[in-house]
């Protein structure tokens, strides 16, 4: 005989699944309740990105280019890297010595100051300035500035005869530089500025040489220490007294006394005076 499992009743059975579907419709309606309400969040702030760089200035133009675009005398040297800046810095210095180089006086006239351009003009009517510059062989011409900050041009003129000639400018472009639109006016001339120049810097040695020049000006001239002599009587002797031994002849204080054989005051050569 066999034992067989007792199965629930049809009533258990639905009271079952009754109990089974509400506990899940309340599960599902806890579940399917209103969603929470999420807080937007405002982004960071960003930062404002760095502004562009400023414009690099514009590349000045080759001294080789210029040369053959301004037709310059091949005798005048400015290197690249003794050059100015700036491509009309380079126009005006390059402009400014090819009148040397040519001795044309018409090609600097417009670009010197008023001292200068009066100097100029002088030396024209004279003819001295043909002759200064007819045997100019070359001319090497280095830029750069002042103690002052002003822009300079040196130039060392290569003579025929083998002699050199250097001198310096200020120069300023102020207009159109294929024009006249620059000005150079001459700084000051040491004494034999040329074999005092030294270094591969020589704007900045010829300005050392002329500080120096202008501090010598300054110096006061030389002091003549006079003896002092004592003129009142000694008692015993009834001679003045004087802090210093007077020599043979006086002489006045700080006067030299003439030294050598002495002079004949009245010379008299063969034949009376003057050789009469």
């Amino acid at each position: 005989m066999t034992n067989r499992i007792p199965r629930p009743s049809r009533d258990l059975v639905f009271r079952g699944l009754a109990c089974l579907a509400v506990g899940g419709s309340i599960a599902f309606a806890s579940g399917c309740g209103q969603e929470e309400e999420v807080v937007a969040q405002a982004p960071a702030p960003r930062k404002a990105p760095p502004p562009p760089p400023p414009p690099a200035p514009p590349k000045a133009e080759s001294i080789d280019s210029l040369m053959q675009r301004l037709q310059i005398d091949p005798r005048v040297s400015l290197p690249e890297d003794e050059a100015p800046d700036t491509t009309d810095q380079r126009i005006a210095v390059l402009r400014f010595f090819d009148g040397f180089a040519r001795g044309d006086a018409s090609r600097l006239d417009g670009l010197m100051s008023g001292a200068d351009a009066l100097l100029l003009e002088r030396m024209v009517d004279s003819g001295s300035f043909e002759a200064a510059t007819t045997d100019i062989m070359a001319v090497k011409v280095q830029t750069g500035q002042d103690l002052m900050g002003n822009d300079c041009a040196l130039a060392v003129f290569m003579m025929a005869n083998g002699d050199f000639e250097a001198q310096l400018w200020s120069f300023e472009v102020n207009g159109d530089p294929a024009g006249d639109g620059a000005t150079f006016d001459a700084l000051p001339s040491p004494p034999n500025i040329f074999e005092r120049l030294s270094g591969d810097d020589w704007i900045a040695a010829w300005m050392a040489v002329l500080a120096q020049e202008l501090a010598r000006a300054e110096e006061p001239d030389e002091i003549v220490e006079f003896s002092t002599t004592d003129l009142s009587e000694d008692s015993t002797t009834g001679s003045p007294r004087g802090n210093a031994p007077i020599g043979p002849g006086g002489g006045a204080p700080g006067r030299k006394r003439p030294t050598g054989p002495p002079v004949d005051p009245n010379p008299q050569g063969p034949g009376g005076p003057i050789g009469r």
